[in-house]
């Protein structure tokens, strides 16, 4: 074979083979990883998953539940996932330590805190009834920043108060062994404290956030060198996450059955009709950052600033990238 025909072959074979491995890279999905907190705020992110809404644009996302939104957002920080989901004090927490986070979209909005006391106590009708006994808390979540909202605006303090840091998951079993005299706890757990007859409310959700105007929403964060490196996986991700936010929205009726099996697989036996309730109480009719939201976590990050949990308090509206929501509400009304 003469060279020139045998140089042309392999040419040849090597454009196949380029040409092969490229479709292949094209076929491949991209990965992206997800940490968010494992309560009622975990809606968006299991729906997205198992619902297929990621999947449908070309993205396999590797989710995992967490604590609390302050792990997820450890998480972030040092670089084992992409996304975390938490509370809206959560980013503020960051940005005031100086680190990259970024705000690309909304997880859900709504409150689910309660003020719980023991069944066994007949006579706790109010917040003042409580003063000088021990109630538990998560310290430095945004449930307990809105509480300590909430007891401004009633003229209390938390040093009326023994406070008790104890992770919300966790209370239920508090309750169970005594020795707290209240609680303030989030869905689904003050739920589980309820329902299980342990403890009963003297606040709901709507008593405290009303009055205070609470929006209390839950941001999807990432980081800037995220945005930078992978901005089509961005896009993408956040296009799954308004999908999963406009089914839920729609359907939650059968989202209450994804939600349910998801809380039996963290431990939390609660039924069909309980998670629906849940539901209803948190809204998942935008993916879009509003002024709104942006407002009202500043005010919590006030609070934050006052009891110098923050080293300085940073202008959140500066760090929320509302592009890639917005390209993707603009996907699904088409």
């Amino acid at each position: 074979m003469k060279p020139k025909r045998l140089l042309s072959l392999i040419a040849v074979f090597v454009f196949l083979g380029l040409g092969y491995d490229e479709s292949q890279a094209q076929g491949k999905k991209a990965l992206a990883r997800l940490n968010y907190s494992g309560s009622i705020y975990a809606t968006t992110s299991v729906v997205g998953v198992e619902m297929g809404f990621f999947d449908s644009e070309g993205l396999i996302v590797n989710a995992s539940p967490e604590s609390s939104g302050q792990i997820a957002l450890q998480a972030l920080i040092g670089g084992s996932t992409d996304f975390a989901v938490g509370a809206n004090v959560r980013p503020v927490q960051a940005l005031a330590r100086d680190l990259p986070i970024r705000v690309v979209a909304l997880s859900s909005w709504g409150f689910a805190g309660y003020v719980l006391v023991p069944a066994k106590d007949k006579t706790t009708k109010s917040l003042p009834d409580l003063k000088g006994k021990t109630l538990a808390v998560q310290v430095g979540s945004g449930t307990h920043t809105v509480w300590l909202r909430y007891l401004r605006r009633q003229g209390i303090t938390e040093k009326d108060f023994t406070i008790k840091n104890i992770e919300t998951e966790q209370i239920p079993a508090a309750f169970e062994a005594g020795g707290i005299d209240g609680a303030v706890a989030w869905d689904p757990f003050a739920t589980l404290i309820i329902e299980k007859g342990l403890g009963r409310p003297i606040l709901t959700p709507k008593e405290i956030a009303d009055p205070i105007k609470v929006t209390y929403p839950f941001f999807v964060m990432t980081t800037a060198d995220t945005i930078k490196r992978k901005p089509d996986m961005m896009q993408k991700f956040v296009n799954g996450w308004a999908r999963s936010l406009d089914y839920i929205h729609r359907n939650k009726s059968e989202v209450a059955e994804i939600m349910q099996a998801f809380f039996a697989r963290e431990g939390t036996k609660l039924s069909r009709e309980t998670v629906k309730k849940l539901l209803d109480g948190t809204n998942y009719d935008r993916v879009v950052v509003s002024a709104e939201d942006i407002e009202d976590t500043m005010e919590s990050a006030k609070i934050q600033y006052e009891m110098k949990r923050l080293k300085k308090l940073p202008d959140l509206k500066q760090h929320v990238d509302n592009s890639f929501a917005e390209k993707a509400v603009k996907l699904i009304k088409r």
